[in-house]
């Protein structure tokens, strides 16, 4: 990281931390919970499907999307909450460092050049491939 990229992250992080690691929390939460879902409804709609459309396969069938809604939740904000507390944390952490050590928070926000955008142009690319990968997923399911 250079001077750049500090003072970046330290300006960036000095308005981000306000919420605190319970909001921080709640929002990983609150995220996985719409994740979870979305799972859900993504993975119900091929419930049921079949020429059976008789009542007891159609409660059946909203049975078994039920059951999986309450998995998916649950289990999709877990761990979102983990991990929201976790990079809070890290983040959290990297700041007080760099503020031990006697880096000051800028007045505004840095501008970086070009090679320091590495590695976000590198983030934005994994991005881009894992979007494509799921759209590529859907379209062809």
């Amino acid at each position: 990281m250079n001077e750049r990229q500090r003072d970046l992250f330290l300006w960036q992080w000095s308005r981000r931390r306000r919420i605190g690691q319970t909001g921080a929390v709640i929002r990983g939460l609150l995220i996985g919970a719409a994740a979870g879902l979305v799972f859900a409804v993504v993975m119900g709609l091929g419930l049921g499907e079949g020429d059976n459309r008789s009542t007891a396969a159609v409660l059946d069938a909203l049975r078994g999307w039920v059951l999986m809604l309450g998995l998916a939740v649950p289990a999709f904000a877990g761990l979102m909450a983990g991990i929201a507390g976790r990079v809070y944390a890290s983040h959290e952490a990297l700041y007080q460092d760099l503020l031990r050590r006697g880096a000051r928070v800028p007045e505004t926000r840095p501008r970086l050049q070009a090679g320091d955008r590495g590695p976000q142009i590198a983030v934005y690319v994994a991005v881009a491939i894992l979007v494509g990968l799921v759209i590529a997923a859907l379209v062809l399911l």
